[in-house]
């Protein structure tokens, strides 16, 4: 997580930073790349408490549940929407 000392200190925003996207997960489907920050989850903001951890939001949802997810790429927030799947 970038917390919001590391965000101001880094110029960059806080929320989950990607470092790894796996090949044919809904996230690489909906077009989350590594570095990416997501930001939010179904309007759950991350802010680095286990309560606004994206595993912990998913946890919370079923196979076939769309996810709103907004995240930060080179200075711009995108919002898109994708749909849990399980992985083979």
């Amino acid at each position: 997580m970038i917390d919001k000392a590391t965000a101001r200190r880094e110029e960059l925003v806080e929320g989950a930073y990607v470092q790894e996207v796996i090949d044919g997960s809904p996230a690489q489907k909906a077009g989350i790349e590594p570095d990416d920050v997501i930001t939010s989850v179904d309007g759950v903001k991350m802010s680095g408490t286990d309560e606004s951890s994206v595993a912990k939001v998913v946890a919370d949802k079923k196979i076939g549940d769309s996810v709103s997810v907004t995240y930060w790429r080179n200075g711009e927030e995108k919002t898109i929407t994708l749909i849990l799947e399980k992985m083979k």
